[in-house]
């Protein structure tokens, strides 16, 4: 090796190049691609300076891309070409001599102090990392954790997301640090409204879960009239189609319901539904509607006692009771205590499923009819558990009118001195009002089949609802008669007992059912009766808000939305992962796309409804007259199976069986009593048939076919459904009233393709519907 000046082996590097390795007659091509290949000849000492070394005019090179080689000083050649490090000076072409900038060694106490203020930065930012259980979590400062509950809730618009404004707080187990929310761009201005002026009651649940969603709420109505997103009302009120002048609004009362959940409307629904569906609708006790069904239930209870059966116990509850209030037990017709007032007699469950607290309880499960066009029927997946406050016994002589064991009615127990509050969920456990899913773990725990019961009750839901749809329409009609109408939507509470066989019963419906989340008590050492003050409660907090917070979401359109996959996201610096955290919301579909192709049979009746809104004065009534009977039998030619003659004295006799007035009412009869007939003419005309429901299928094909004749071809002929999804999943909507989509839609052409259409015309033809996969 030839002698190298000592100074150019302090300030360059070297690349030795071995004789032989290359062959001079061709270039040499450099490993890295950033690097023009030698066009020179080599030569045995080749100085390498990258300081030096020019840059191709036609390439930027970073700083990540020079290279450098490594020397060995065991062997003369290039051994390593690694990357530059960041450290190293840019590249420069000097004009006169290289200074070379010396490299300055990183100490290394600096360099752990620097590592210690890092941990000790981590440290005071991600508070949540020492935290090994829960309990820890409620014992350590709070401030870094609430940082961004201060900020008010951002406005709700139509295309924002609300996960962010209902909670604030990161979730469990994610430092605050690294917690960051997707923010929302609100691309409309305009927000949605809501009128709660006639809330009453239901106005603080409403206004909370109002203001926790962002809905501006106008509590003495909006001004100017204006029409809001939503109006909340507490009741039915007879000038809704006054109030409510936009056919874009939702109202959370649909018209005539109150009527039709009393207990005798109730049960003419269920009953028509019992003679179609026999098998489908042994969920109501046997009942009876006095006084038009006195001399039914005293044969009843004389052939009971003919065939030796034990001790037979009713229980009496006056049609437009509420609360508990007028019910009390017989177990002999004679003991009914006025049989000129309409009242309902029904079967009492004498074994009713118990706990270990012998204490007697039932459920009031929750349903949400989001809307009739299209049908869509919810159900909450929370509840309430009512238990009474004395021991159960059946009933006998001696105990019958204890109703503090016999009744579960939270008003009528409340007074009792037995009745047990809860402060904490921890003590509704033990209390006389508890959660749905408590009394299932409980239930569970004794071997009960929790699931298959919860799907039976679901199943209560939708047949129940089945039953009282055509009513519901037909009032709808009347009631927006002479406007497009708005989307009703309603929350409905289902009373359920449980048999000691695990057999649910239907109790009864309210149309009304309370959403306040607070109860009364007494002070202390007193009761009820002397006064007591209105206190939090906690079941009904964590049962009723969440039902009223989806349900405002659910008929704006959000629900989704909101408990989509992405609608909370979280990102944790520690591990650059992104954690995708899913909800299930509060209310559930269970009709049509969970129980479509289990119950879609029974969406039956508003056959005989589209037939019979063709000859009700609509307008003024909505019952059907004795000359639109008539007029009925002689448009659908059946007058050959009841003359004209016949048709008032029949008239008369279904009149005196829902009414029990032996004098023909005025006011014609309801539906339920044209069904009535229907029946009779269909067992006269079609004898051949073996089962009710078949007989009434062709005789509603039958006047179809009539009155197509006669010119009638009205859209309230059949219902349509539509097939919503653009993949062909089978997401099939079912509108109840078709000819108010051509009204709401009449200056814009629908976008959906007809899916099938249900004329009434194949007596074989019930509607199929997919389920949802």
């Amino acid at each position: 090796m030839p002698r190298i000046n000592r100074a150019l082996r302090q300030s360059y590097f070297y690349c030795i190049k071995i004789k032989g390795d290359v062959p001079h007659e061709e270039p040499v091509k450099s490993e890295s691609p950033l690097f023009e290949p030698r066009r020179e000849q080599p030569i045995d000492i080749i100085p390498y300076a990258p300081y030096l070394q020019k840059r191709p005019k036609t390439r930027q090179i970073s700083r990540h891309s020079t290279r450098r080689i490594s020397w060995s000083r065991k062997e003369d050649r290039v051994l390593e070409i690694s990357p530059r490090s960041a450290s190293e000076p840019k590249l420069i072409i000097p004009s006169s001599s290289p200074k070379i900038p010396k490299r300055k060694p990183v100490q290394k106490e600096n360099r752990y102090d620097y590592q210690k203020k890092v941990q000790a930065a981590n440290k005071k930012t991600s508070n949540l990392r020492k935290v090994k259980s829960e309990t820890h979590l409620y014992n350590m400062h709070k401030e870094p954790l609430m940082k961004q509950t201060t900020a008010a809730p951002r406005p709700l618009t139509r295309s924002s997301s609300i996960g962010s404004m209902l909670e604030q707080r990161p979730p469990s187990g994610i430092s605050n640090s690294s917690f960051s929310r997707v923010k929302i761009k609100n691309t409309l201005s305009k927000r949605f409204t809501i009128d709660t002026s006639r809330a009453k009651s239901n106005q603080p649940v409403v206004s909370l879960c109002a203001r926790k969603i962002g809905i501006v709420e106008y509590p003495n109505g909006a001004e100017d009239n204006r029409p809001c997103d939503v109006y909340w009302h507490n009741v039915v009120y007879n000038d809704m189609n006054k109030i409510i002048t936009s056919p874009h609004s939702k109202v959370n009362k649909f018209p005539g319901m109150t009527e039709l959940a009393r207990k005798i409307s109730l049960t003419h629904s269920i009953a028509s539904m019992q003679k179609l569906f026999p098998d489908e609708y042994e969920f109501y006790p046997k009942s009876w509607f006095l006084p038009a069904h006195m001399d039914d239930f005293y044969a009843y209870y004389h052939g009971r006692i003919r065939a030796n059966k034990s001790e037979m116990w009713f229980i009496v509850k006056p049609d437009e009771g509420a609360q508990g209030t007028g019910i009390y037990l017989i177990n002999n017709p004679d003991q009914i205590r006025n049989i000129n007032v309409k009242q309902l007699v029904q079967e009492y469950i004498a074994n009713p499923m118990l706990m270990g607290d012998q204490l007697k309880f039932d459920f009031r499960v929750y349903g949400v009819i989001k809307s009739i066009n299209p049908l869509s029927i919810y159900v909450a997946r929370e509840g309430m558990a009512r238990f009474c406050t004395e021991k159960y016994e059946k009933p006998d002589s001696s105990n019958f009118k204890n109703l503090y064991a016999h009744l579960t009615n939270y008003s009528l127990n409340k007074a009792n001195n037995s009745y047990v509050h809860s402060n904490t969920l921890q003590d509704q456990v033990k209390g006389s009002k508890r959660l749905l899913s408590t009394v299932f773990h409980q239930l569970e725990s004794r071997g009960v089949k929790t699931k298959k019961l919860w799907h039976d009750i679901k199943l209560i839901l939708v047949k129940t609802t089945l039953a009282m749809l055509p009513e519901i329409m037909l009032h709808y009609e009347h009631h927006f008669f002479d406007s497009v109408g708005p989307q009703c939507f309603q929350i409905m509470g289902f009373d359920v007992m449980i048999r000691a066989d695990g057999k649910p019963i239907l109790l009864e419906v309210n149309a009304a059912p309370s959403l306040t989340a607070d109860h009364m008590v007494p002070f202390p050492g007193k009761t009820l009766s002397d006064g007591g003050q209105r206190v939090r409660s906690v079941v009904d907090e964590v049962i009723k808000v969440p039902l009223v917070r989806d349900t405002l979401l659910l008929v704006l359109g959000l629900l989704d939305e909101e408990y989509s996959e992405k609608s909370v996201e979280t990102k944790s610096m520690d591990d650059f992962h992104t954690i995708a955290s899913k909800r299930k919301p509060h209310l559930s579909e269970i009709f049509p796309t969970r129980y479509g192709a289990h119950s879609g049979h029974l969406l039956f009746l508003d056959k005989a409804m589209y037939i019979y809104m063709q000859f009700v004065q609509l307008k003024n009534n909505v019952n059907i007259t004795n000359a639109g009977m008539k007029q009925f039998v002689r448009k659908c030619n059946l007058i050959d199976i009841i003359p004209i003659q016949e048709v008032d004295s029949k008239i008369a006799e279904i009149d005196y069986y829902f009414t029990g007035d032996k004098q023909t009412s005025s006011n014609g009869l309801p539906f339920h009593a044209f069904l009535m007939f229907l029946f009779y003419v269909a067992d006269r005309k079609f004898k051949l048939e073996t089962d009710t429901l078949s007989k009434v299928q062709r005789l509603l094909s039958f006047c179809d076919m009539s009155l197509r004749h006669y010119g009638v071809r009205s859209a309230r002929l059949r219902r349509a459904e539509i097939d919503s999804s653009k993949n062909g999943a089978g997401n099939i909507e079912i509108y109840m009233l078709p000819n108010r989509i051509h009204q709401k839609t009449r200056n814009s052409k629908p976008n959906r393709k007809p899916f099938s259409i249900d004329a009434n015309n194949n007596p074989n033809h019930l509607p199929r519907i997919s389920e949802k996969p």
